[in-house]
């Protein structure tokens, strides 16, 4: 089982040792980031953090809540790192259609998948039109930040002409009680259907859901692939379909357990300036234009508490979230391309920046094709850097990977660029024979290591 919605999985953190309630006024102006930035610093098990007394604000502020795999374990069903990517590949397997993204269609576009619409949904109960923005305790993480900013919200959208609905993760900037500013990168779902929309000479309607069940806070921040329903998908992962409350704008609903709610609309030709934003690389995002959202209701739940996350350097609970990504969307990969054997990507390159690729010794394909095939894959699009290895070596050992690439560059021609992009291929040439100790031998130095009078255990 896994918790509904935000109340309910903090409970369960609060039950298994993973929260600590902050009941003193901390000020979300530096202050709590800076706090929760120690917080990881000093402890790498990390607790969740509930901050029950937010300076200025009545409405207490969660973080940190997806730090630690147990957390997530705790937020998505105790066996989900194997159970999703399992359900997923088993589905996968067992259908007749060859291309993952088809196949994948006709397996989560069933009815049994589709959210229930309920009425007087919880998200709802309390209309804060009157006070806006300012209502929420939006943290200034970092002390360049532009301003304030909404890091964990769901935001949905839907195509004008089709109706598709996308829900994307993309920061919010808190401009003033009325006006946000919203940063799609290009080639998102969120971006595609704003330019649809300008297009049109249109205003997009645009909204913001906090909080709701946590298997949304994830699908947000997951590239799937196609026109697929992250609803449904949720509904489909979990056996459980989603109840999701309409908005003032029927086409758009947000899970009816969610926090807060915030609608509004984007006119064509709005911008102002966003940033700068302390980003995961360690740097600041440099200012530039982006949409301004005019801001039209604003909406919580009783006793709301707002949900958000420390964008920084890793590592943040962003990589945990980003390993579970990895393994799921790894089987679609797979699906395509049955020459990937495995895959890791590490934390310092947070979700789909760098990744180190298995890749099995039989595989015909040059390097630029293996490239192309790998850039293609709905997890690996936005790499920079991905390193490719044999399927017995240790993805996760990054001190011998450091060792197989610099070893690779007198080898042959290793590397292929296209653009920013770089694909560096470690693998060992066919018929190279690896330096490994006798079978016989190791097995006798292991039966005689009492003999040799020296440490540790054989």
């Amino acid at each position: 089982m896994h918790p509904d919605d935000l109340h309910d999985f903090i409970v369960a953190l609060e039950q298994a040792g993973e929260l600590c309630r902050v009941k003193c006024s901390v000020d979300p102006h530096l202050e709590i980031a800076a706090v929760v930035n120690e917080h990881c610093i000093r402890d790498a098990n990390a607790q969740a953090l509930l901050f029950e007394n937010v300076k200025g604000y009545q409405v207490p502020l969660a973080i940190n809540l997806y730090g630690s795999r147990r957390r997530i374990e705790l937020a998505l069903g105790s066996d989900v790192f194997h159970a999703f990517p399992g359900k997923l590949r088993e589905d996968l397997f067992a259908s007749d259609v060859a291309d993952s993204v088809a196949a994948l269609r006709d397996i989560v576009n069933c009815r049994k998948n589709q959210a229930n619409y309920v009425e007087n949904a919880a998200c709802f109960a309390a209309d804060l039109t009157g006070l806006g923005l300012s209502g929420i305790p939006a943290i200034k993480a970092w002390p360049d930040d532009g301003g304030r900013y909404l890091t964990l919200g769901q935001v949905y959208t839907y195509h004008p002409e089709t109706y598709a609905v996308n829900c994307g993760m993309y920061r919010a900037q808190l401009l003033d009680s009325y006006r946000a500013l919203l940063r799609c990168h290009p080639g998102s779902g969120g971006a595609m259907h704003l330019a649809a929309w300008h297009a049109r000479g249109e205003a997009m309607p645009v909204a913001i859901a906090l909080g709701g069940p946590p298997v949304m806070t994830w699908l947000a921040s997951v590239s799937l692939p196609g026109d697929l329903s992250e609803t449904e998908f949720a509904g489909y992962l979990t056996g459980k379909p989603l109840e999701m409350g309409r908005c003032s704008n029927l086409h758009l609903a947000v899970p009816a357990s969610a926090e807060i709610v915030i609608e509004g609309r984007i006119f064509p030709g709005e911008e102002f300036t966003e940033g700068p934003f302390g980003n995961h690389t360690g740097c600041y995002e440099s200012a530039s234009p982006a949409p301004v959202i005019s801001i039209d209701k604003v909406s919580m739940r009783d006793r709301a508490i707002y949900p958000c996350t420390l964008v920084g350097p890793p590592p943040r609970e962003n990589c945990c979230l980003a390993d579970l990504t990895g393994r799921t969307l790894l089987v679609l990969m797979q699906f395509d391309h049955p020459w990937v054997l495995n895959l890791h990507m590490p934390a310092e390159g947070i979700f789909h920046r760098a990744a180190i690729v298995a890749v099995a010794q039989e595989c015909p394909l040059p390097l630029a094709e293996i490239s192309s095939a790998l850039w293609t894959s709905a997890l690996l699009r936005n790499s920079r850097l991905l390193i490719l290895l044999d399927e017995n070596d240790n993805l996760h050992d990054l001190r011998q990977v450091y060792w197989r690439v610099v070893n690779a560059i007198k080898e042959r021609c290793f590397c292929h660029v296209d653009a920013h992009k770089v694909v560096l291929d470690a693998r060992l040439p066919a018929g190279t024979r690896r330096v490994a100790p006798s079978e016989e031998i190791e097995q006798q130095v292991s039966a005689r290591w009492h003999e040799y009078g020296l440490k540790g255990t054989k």
